[in-house]
């Protein structure tokens, strides 16, 4: 799937005209909802295309996205989300159904959010040459958390020639299929996808003797947890977090564990302006004010 040409396919027929996105140039987010027009979201603005949309198109949308068989996507949709071909994901709200207290599926989707997933070849060759100690990348959502993880990745396995362990259980940084990767890795990266994150760190541990392993998203204690016994084995990290800064993570206890546990030698603040201040965790004081671009422009196919 083509980035934006795919994710358009899976559209009403309504928004299949040309879009005048104005100045928005590279469209990041795509968002269907009900009674609401379409929205593209990406560099800070956001263009609409009218008509609303109904609940009926938001969900023949969803249909499509799932190739018409929403239990093959059952174990993703009962998380709220679905990963198309491309590493592109849906987020997925509606009217959940609960048994026995757990959530079994959604139905009657009233709104999408569909992340574009995009390679941006060379966007961490600054950050690799800092790529000596295990490594948080932290910014909010959107602020290029992913691309940053899967280019760091490329260039480990590829210019630095490591054996890399990618924990990749949404499949949005790699795209993997079973023909490979579909989205630039590395040729020396071992990719598990569909399994948890916690253990899939443990069974790349195990299994692929890998030089460095890298998640996206930490979310969980046994992430943590995970994380720790790979440190301790000699293993690198690279990592990603939602949060705003350190501060932010501080007084969330879940990433306060994480960042008292020592696991991190330094981390990547990701700013809205596309570029990151790198900053000491552990061993030195916060070295603050060093800047580095981390986003350029897409490379030309």
């Amino acid at each position: 799937m083509n980035n934006l040409q795919g994710i358009r396919a899976l559209l009403p027929a309504c928004y299949q005209v040309p879009w005048d996105l104005g100045n928005l140039a590279e469209p990041e987010e795509v968002r269907l909802g009900v009674g609401r027009p379409l929205r593209v979201l990406g560099g800070g603005r956001e263009a609409e295309l009218w008509p609303a949309a109904t609940q009926t198109q938001v969900a023949e949308t969803l249909q499509r996205a799932c190739r018409h068989s929403a239990y093959a996507h059952l174990e993703t949709l009962r998380q709220g989300y679905i990963t198309l071909e491309g590493g592109h994901r849906i987020g997925v709200c509606g009217f959940g159904v609960v048994q026995d207290g757990q959530v079994q599926t959604i139905r009657e989707p009233t709104s999408l959010a569909i992340r574009v997933a995009r390679a941006v070849p060379g966007c961490a060759e600054t950050l690799l040459s800092q790529l000596r100690e295990n490594t948080l990348l932290l910014g909010p959502p959107g602020a290029g958390k992913t691309t940053l993880l899967r280019d760091a990745v490329r260039l480990l396995s590829d210019r630095r020639r490591r054996r890399v362990g990618l924990a990749d259980e949404r499949g949005e940084v790699s795209a993997a299929t079973a023909a490979g990767a579909m989205l630039p890795v590395g040729q020396r990266t071992d990719v598990l996808v569909g399994v948890p994150k916690a253990e899939a760190v443990m069974m790349l541990l195990r299994t692929m003797g890998p030089e460095w392993i890298a998640l996206d998203e930490i979310t969980a204690p046994a992430d943590i947890e995970a994380l720790e016994r790979a440190a301790y084995c000699g293993v690198k990290l690279l990592a990603t977090a939602h949060g705003d800064g350190l501060e932010d993570l501080y007084r969330r206890p879940l990433y306060r564990r994480l960042l008292d546990a020592g696991i991190f030698a330094q981390a990547a603040l990701l700013q809205p302006d596309k570029t990151y201040a790198l900053q000491t965790l552990v061993g030195a004081e916060a070295s603050g004010g060093r800047r580095y671009e981390h986003i350029t422009k897409e490379e030309s196919p």
